[in-house]
C-alpha cells in the first residue's frame, strides 16, 4: 500500500499547533503487520481467514498520514499545494507500479509463448488464462480504476474464472482516488474556517455514511461490489482522517498527559480486536460488511492513537525487522499477488487458494527479493531525487564524466528494459479472449439450451410420478404405469442390481459447476437435460424445478447441483423435495472455500438421511481426496474433474434407481 513515514514527505519545521511532527514511531511496525496479514491471507486463507483486514489497516494509516501531511503543510506554509502533494504521490506510487506490471506481464507472455512454440494453443492453457483481460487490467492500473473496472465488468473478487494477475491493485485504486479528492476537501474545510474538532466529526460522519452504504448495499450473494467500491469502503480512510484532525486540535498537546490510561486501554483493545478479526472473520461473511470491517478500522485507529500518545511504545513496535518490512510494504504488497499467481500456475495448476508449501516458500522469497530491489533501485532514488534527476544520475552511471559510454552497463540496463517492455507488449497481443473455464461454460450452455429447444413432454399423470417404492420409467415419452414395489417376499432370491437410468430420464438443475460439467454428463448419460446457470442460487434452482414440473418437463430422475453461490436454507430444501413430487433425487454436495459451504453440505446430507427418495453424489469428498480435479479458481472442475463429476452423478443415479 501507499503510506509513507512523515519525515520523508516534508522538510522539518518548527512545531506549530498540535499537528504531529517528524517521524511517528510505531507506524512502520503497523504497516509491516498489515502487509504480513494480507500476504499470509493470500498464501494460506484457511489458516488466517480474516487476514484481508490488513488492507483496512493500510486504509486507516493512509487516511491518518495523508491528512496529517496536508495539515502540516498548511501549518508550515500557510496553504496546501496540490501540485506538490500530487507530485509526491506520483513519485511514491508510479515507478514501482510500472515495474511490477511490466515484469509480470512479460513473464507470463514468455510462458504463453513457450506453450505456443510447443504446439499448444494459448487459449485454454493456464498461461493463456492469466492473459485474458490483461489489457483492461493494465489500463485500469494505469488510471487507478482497478476497483471500479472489476465492479463494472461484473468480475467476482473471490470467484473469478481464473486468478487475475493484478487483482490486488483494487486497494491502490481506492487510495489513489482518495489522494485526488481528499486534498480538495481539506482545502475546503480550511477555507471555511472549520475548527479541527468539527472537521474530525465531519470526517467521522463521512465514515459512518460509507459504512452504512456497505451494510445496506450488501447483496445476498457475492459481496464484491461493496468490498471494492470506493463509496462503500472509504470508512477506513475517513476514520484515519478523523483521527488526524483530532490530533490537530489546539488542546491536543494536553491529551496524552491527561489520559494515558485511556490511550493504553483503547490501544490494547484495538490490538486484540484486530487479532480476533484476522483469526476468525471470513471475507464472505455478512458480518464482515455489517460491522466487521468498521470494527477493524476503529481498532486500527485506537492503536495509532496509542503510538501517537505514547511514542515510547511506538518505538518498541518499530523493531528493526518490522521497520525493514514496513519501509518496503508497498513493494511487498504490489509484488506478492502476481508472484503468487505465476508460481502456483507453474507448480500447482493455478490453484491459488490451495498453494503447495514449495509455492508458498518461492512466493515469499521472490516477493521479498523483488520488493527489496525495487525499494533500493527504483522507489528511493525517485522519491529522493524525482524522475528527471534520477534519469540524470542513471545517465552518469552509464557514462561517467570524461569517459565514454560503458557499453556493458548500457546494454544491460537498456537491453533489459527494452526486452521487458517488448515481452509485455507481446503478452497483450497474445492475450486470448476467453479462459478455459469460460470455454467449458459456453459449451455447457449450448447443451443446456437443448432443454428449452426440446418439445415439452406430455403432462404427467399421478400414476406416472414415481413414488417411494415404485420405479421410474426408463423410456422418455412413453406411457408410464405403476409397478409393484420391489420388496422381495420372504425366501425369494435377491433381485438383480438396478441399472443406471437412461439420460433421457434425467434432469439436472445446477449452477456453473454443473454447467461446466455438462459435456461430460452428456457423454456419460446421452440425452440428459442440463438446466444450469452461472451464479444460480439454491432458491432460484427450486423455482426452476417448480416451473419444469408445472410444464410437464421435469423428468423421472432429478439431479440438483447447487449451493456453490450461497447457503442452502432448510425451507428451500423442503420446497425442493415437495416440488419433485416423489421422484428420486440426487443431491450433489457443493464444494468451495466459502463461509456458508459447511452449512450447505450439511443440509444436503441431512436431506438425504431424512428422505428415502434422496441420495447423495459426494462431490465434496471427491475434491477433498484429490484437489487436482479443480481448475485454477479452486471451485470449478477442469476437464478431468468434469469426468469425475459425471461418474459421481452416474453412480448416484444407479443408487437412486435402487430406491424405486
Amino acid at each position: 500500500m501507499s503510506t509513507d513515514t512523515l519525515s520523508r514527505e516534508l522538510p522539518r519545521a518548527r512545531p506549530t499547533r498540535a499537528v504531529p511532527r517528524g517521524r511517528i514511531a510505531g507506524l512502520d511496525g503497523l504497516r509491516a503487520i498489515a502487509v504480513v496479514l494480507v500476504v499470509a491471507y493470500h498464501l494460506a486463507p484457511a489458516r488466517l481467514p480474516g487476514g484481508y483486514v490488513g488492507v483496512d489497516v493500510f486504509f486507516v494509516l493512509s487516511g491518518f498520514l495523508i491528512t496529517t501531511i496536508l495539515l502540516r503543510e498548511r501549518a508550515d506554509r500557510g496553504r496546501i499545494s496540490l501540485r506538490r502533494f500530487w507530485v509526491h504521490r506520483a513519485r511514491r506510487l508510479l515507478p514501482a507500479l510500472v515495474a511490477v506490471v511490466a515484469v509480470c506481464v512479460a513473464v507470463v507472455a514468455v510462458a504463453a509463448g513457450i506453450v505456443r512454440l510447443s504446439g499448444g494453443a494459448v487459449e485454454g492453457s493456464l498461461w493463456g488464462d492469466l492473459l485474458v483481460g490483461v489489457g483492461s487490467q493494465v489500463a485500469a492500473a494505469a488510471t487507478f480504476t482497478s476497483n471500479w473496472a472489476a465492479v463494472l465488468l461484473g468480475r467476482s473478487y473471490a470467484a473469478a474464472s481464473s486468478p487475475h494477475l493484478f487483482e490486488n491493485l483494487w486497494s491502490l485504486a481506492v487510495e489513489e482516488q482518495f489522494y485526488v479528492l481528499w486534498p480538495l476537501a481539506v482545502m475546503g474545510l480550511a477555507a471555511a474556517g472549520l475548527a479541527m474538532r468539527r472537521a474530525a466529526w465531519a470526517a467521522a460522519t463521512l465514515a459512518a455514511a460509507s459504512a452504512l452504504a456497505m451494510a445496506l448495499l450488501l447483496p445476498d450473494g457475492d459481496p464484491t461490489r461493496v468490498y471494492l467500491g470506493t463509496d462503500t469502503h472509504a470508512f477506513g480512510l475517513m476514520i484515519g482522517a478523523a483521527l488526524a484532525f483530532w490530533w490537530a486540535r489546539d488542546d491536543a498537546r494536553q491529551a496524552p498527559a491527561a489520559q494515558p490510561a485511556r490511550a493504553v486501554t483503547l490501544g490494547v483493545v484495538g490490538l486484540v480486536a484486530l487479532a480476533a478479526i484476522a483469526a476468525f472473520l471470513p471475507w464472505d461473511s455478512p458480518w464482515t460488511y455489517r460491522g466487521g470491517l468498521v470494527l477493524a478500522s476503529l481498532a486500527t485507529a485506537a492503536v495509532i492513537h496509542l503510538v501517537v500518545a505514547l511514542p515510547a511504545l511506538g518505538q518498541r513496535l518499530d523493531s528493526r525487522a518490522l521497520r525493514w518490512v514496513g519501509d518496503r510494504s508497498y513493494g511487498i504488497y504490489l509484488w506478492h499477488w502476481p508472484v503468487l499467481v505465476i508460481v502456483v500456475t507453474a507448480l500447482d495448476g493455478g490453484r491459488v487458494r490451495d498453494a503447495s508449501g514449495l509455492a508458498v516458500v518461492l512466493t515469499v522469497a521472490v516477493t521479498v527479493a523483488a520488493a527489496a530491489a525495487s525499494y533500493r533501485w527504483i522507489e528511493m532514488p525517485v522519491r529522493r531525487m524525482g524522475l528527471r534527476r534520477s534519469a540524470r544520475v542513471l545517465a552518469g552511471w552509464l557514462r561517467p564524466p570524461g569517459e565514454r559510454v560503458r557499453p556493458r552497463r548500457a546494454a544491460a540496463v537498456g537491453g533489459s528494459a527494452a526486452a521487458v517492455l517488448a515481452l509485455a507488449a507481446t503478452g497483450l497481443v497474445l492475450a486470448p479472449e476467453r479462459t478455459s473455464l469460460e470455454v467449458r461454460l459456453e459449451e455447457g450452455a449450448t447443451l443446456a439450451a437443448r432443454l428449452e429447444a426440446a418439445p415439452p413432454r406430455p403432462a404427467a399423470t399421478p400414476a406416472a410420478i414415481p413414488a417411494p417404492g415404485t420405479p421410474a420409467s426408463s423410456v422418455l415419452g412413453t406411457e408410464e404405469t405403476p409397478l409393484p414395489a420391489r420388496v422381495p417376499p420372504p425366501g425369494a432370491l435377491p433381485e438383480r442390481a438396478p441399472e443406471t437410468p437412461s439420460g433421457a430420464d434425467v434432469t439436472v438443475i445446477g449452477d456453473s459447476v454443473a454447467l461446466g460439467s455438462a459435456p461430460a454428463l452428456a457423454e456419460a448419460l446421452p440425452g440428459i437435460a442440463v438446466d444450469a446457470e452461472v451464479g444460480r442460487q439454491f432458491a432460484a434452482g427450486v423455482d426452476r424445478v417448480e416451473q419444469l414440473a408445472r410444464k410437464g418437463r421435469l423428468r423421472d430422475y432429478v439431479v440438483v447441483a447447487l449451493g456453490t453461490n450461497g447457503a442452502v436454507p432448510e425451507v428451500e430444501m423442503d420446497r425442493l423435495l415437495a416440488a419433485v413430487e416423489g421422484r428420486p433425487v440426487v443431491l450433489v454436495t457443493p464444494y468451495g472455500d466459502r463461509s456458508w459451504m459447511a452449512g450447505s453440505q450439511r443440509a444436503v446430507r441431512d436431506a438425504a438421511r431424512s428422505h428415502r427418495n434422496t441420495v447423495v453424489a459426494d462431490w465434496q469428498r471427491a475434491v477433498e481426496r484429490d484437489p487436482g480435479v479443480l481448475g485454477s479458481d479452486g471451485i470449478h472442475p477442469d476437464d478431468d474433474g468434469a469426468a469425475v463429476f459425471a461418474r459421481l452423478v452416474t453412480r448416484a443415479l444407479r443408487d437412486a434407481a435402487a430406491l424405486a
